[in-house]
């Protein structure tokens, strides 16, 4: 009698790990790919951020540009001119905040600067290339606060910012040009040569005369 031969089935379980170990790669390549994306994503919100945050660091410092624009940022020109005016009155009412570093002369300039220029924007009069040239001015004194040419640069800020109220004075104040001649003799007794704190009441002059004109103006 034949023998008969039983062949012995092969196991399925070395196929199911093979396709399980497939599977495995494959979710790993897939979400690795992903996370790497999501990371890169996050580097660069980080690096926006951080150079956002750079950035508003860097500009933290207040300058003149800052303030002069604050004035006639407000609803109306009527308002804006009225604020920038009754700021510049009041800070040069305290004259005691002269002081060595020229601080209160170089933050009375820009005061005044503000207000001007808001009497000029509410006339819709252009004092752009005027104002140019004062703020040329005021950065000298903003770079070296311990120059002792301040006095000169004090003089020559304030005979521009006079020669401008005549102009604003020629097209809408004519009773006020007595007052604006004022102004510009007062800023015009400015002695270059001499120490600014040497020549207090001077230049604490060219203001209130200033001030008077602008009060009068508004």
């Amino acid at each position: 009698m034949a023998e008969i031969k039983i062949e012995k089935k092969k196991p399925i379980w070395p196929w199911i790990i093979l396709v399980l170990v497939i599977l495995a790669l494959l979710y790993f390549l897939v979400f690795a790919d992903d996370d790497d994306d999501m990371d890169d994503m996050d580097d660069v919100t980080t690096e926006q951020v951080e150079e956002e945050t750079a950035w508003d660091d860097e500009n933290d410092t207040t300058t003149w540009d800052d303030e002069s624009e604050d004035a006639w940022d407000d609803e109306s020109d009527t308002l804006a001119g009225t604020a920038a005016v009754s700021g510049y009155l009041a800070y040069v009412a305290d004259k005691s905040k002269m002081g060595v570093d020229h601080e209160y002369t170089n933050k009375a300039l820009m005061e005044l600067m503000k207000a001007i220029q808001a009497k000029a924007n509410e006339m819709n009069y252009d004092i752009s290339a005027d104002m140019q040239a004062v703020k040329q001015d005021i950065q000298k004194i903003e770079k070296d606060p311990t120059a002792l040419s301040h006095a000169n640069t004090i003089k020559s800020a304030g005979q521009k910012l006079a020669n401008v109220l005549e102009k604003m004075q020629k097209q809408k104040y004519p009773d006020l040009s007595q007052d604006v001649q004022e102004v510009k003799t007062a800023a015009s007794n400015i002695q270059g040569s001499v120490q600014t704190l040497e020549q207090k009441d001077q230049i604490n002059k060219f203001f209130d005369e200033a001030a008077d004109v602008l009060r009068k103006m508004s």
